[in-house]
């Protein structure tokens, strides 16, 4: 009895610090903005206290809040596709290298992410302006007639989010994989299965853990990113993020404020879409 009793006070003692940080600047934070979002905007401060739904009921009931938000999902849903798409096979790859290569594949592709969203963000910017080095490579070959401003569109904005958070999904991928028992896909040969068949009832499902964790990181990331978005969508393809900074910048904050928890919203509704669909609990055998 006392060793259960000490076991679970130095268990206490051991979690109760990072739980008081997470409370008091994560929660509370939170929960401020939270009531904030009910409150009336106001031209002298920063808000003023009379309990409102107009923030939300603009936002639910303005078919232009309607266009924002189907344009963050569909650009968020076709990230979250090409990084995964393109990050299996790599990370697949990468899983069947010894540790040692596998390690030093790992650290080559976490390189860019050493360098600041900013900058990288500013070299797509060089790359598809007007007079970026697309546009000049494709007027100088006479593939095109004239520049070409391949800037602030969809094709841009996704381009940008998905070399930004491809590593991640590799990474999350390969870790996945890597944990998979060798003993299985033997035992699926042995037992007659071809190898399309073999990926698809054994190493598919045993990666789950991993596809699910990687596609709610990709999600969060690029539900957030709003430096990438501002500087490759500019002001004619602009995000839900992106009305959050606005409203930020013209001191709406209550708006600001309920901006931000449909964003957190949509971000919960599509972490447990991807739960229930992957389902990669059953690896473990709980469901």
């Amino acid at each position: 009895m006392r060793t259960t009793l000490s076991r679970n006070s130095l268990a206490w003692a051991v979690a109760l610090p990072p739980l008081m940080v997470l409370g008091v600047f994560f929660l509370m934070p939170l929960a401020y903005l939270l009531f904030i979002s009910f409150m009336t905007n106001s031209a002298t401060s920063l808000f003023d206290i009379q309990p409102t739904f107009a923030n939300y009921t603009e936002i639910f009931s303005d078919p232009f809040y309607w266009v924002i938000i189907q344009r963050t999902l569909l650009s968020t849903a076709t990230v979250l596709i090409l990084c995964l798409l393109l990050g299996y096979p790599v990370a697949f790859y990468a899983a069947q290298l010894l540790p040692r290569g596998r390690l030093i594949m790992l650290m080559v592709m976490m390189v860019p992410l050493m360098v600041s969203n900013v900058v990288r963000a500013y070299g797509w910017v060089a790359i598809l302006g007007r007079r970026g080095v697309l546009s000049s490579t494709l007027t100088g070959t006479g593939i095109i007639d004239r520049p070409v401003q391949y800037l602030y569109s969809f094709e841009a904005v996704t381009l940008g989010l998905l070399t930004i958070l491809l590593p991640f999904m590799v990474v999350s991928l390969t870790n996945s994989l890597a944990t998979i028992d060798k003993r299985y896909t033997e035992a699926a040969h042995s037992l007659g299965a071809g190898p399309w068949r073999t990926f698809l009832r054994v190493t598919l499902p045993l990666s789950s853990p991993g596809i699910a964790s990687g596609l709610m990181l990709v999600t969060f990331l690029a539900l957030s990113a709003y430096v990438s978005i501002a500087l490759l969508g500019g002001p004619r393809y602009k995000l839900l993020v992106s009305f959050v900074f606005d409203s930020v910048s013209t001191f709406r904050w209550p708006r600001a404020a309920a901006l931000s928890f449909v964003l957190l919203l949509i971000a919960l509704i599509i972490a447990v879409a991807i739960q229930l669909v992957i389902r990669p609990q059953r690896v473990q055998g709980k469901g």
